[in-house]
């Protein structure tokens, strides 16, 4: 165990074209996947909601939101569960649908450096290469705010209708 000061404990979440790393701390659950239920009228990005904990959780799909390919569903896709850094009452969580099971991983200043971060979509905030593997910070944050603009829980009654 890392006494390190300059250290992350993260997870690593695998996607399709890339892996996005989140600090442990805002990851409530990583679930099993199950089809979210659509509302009407959303974006490609967001499959609909999924019921965790007696929670509606939007689930977005990153790769479509940044435009780098479609998510697939396979024997080992998952939902991150996430918190709203914001802790928005109207919005606690938000789902992010992976490809694969996630990593623990170390994140230590000392072995990582700033990617090139030339063309990065804006919904993710840098590149960090660590041993020649790339890793992606996103902007939960901006996520969200566009999250927004298509989920709000008065969209909830569609559900029981």
């Amino acid at each position: 165990m890392s006494n390190n000061p300059t250290s992350v404990r993260c997870m690593l979440l695998p996607l399709t074209s890339l892996n996005l790393l989140i600090p442990n701390s805002a990851v409530a659950e990583i679930i099993g996947y199950s089809v979210p239920r659509r509302l009407s009228d959303t974006s490609e990005w967001f499959p609909g909601v999924v019921l965790w904990r007696g929670v509606y959780v939007p689930v977005v799909e990153v790769e479509k939101l940044c435009r780098l390919g479609a998510a697939e569903v396979g024997p080992r896709t998952r939902i991150a569960i996430v918190y709203n850094p914001e802790k928005d009452p109207e919005m606690p969580y938000l789902g992010i649908h992976m490809q694969d099971i996630p990593r623990a991983y170390l994140a230590e200043a000392d072995s990582m450096e700033a990617g090139n971060d030339d063309g990065l979509n804006p919904y993710l905030l840098t590149r960090v290469d660590d041993e020649q593997l790339a890793r992606v910070i996103p902007d939960i944050d901006k996520i969200i705010d566009d999250l927004k603009l298509e989920f709000n829980q008065n969209r909830i009654a569609e559900l029981t209708t």
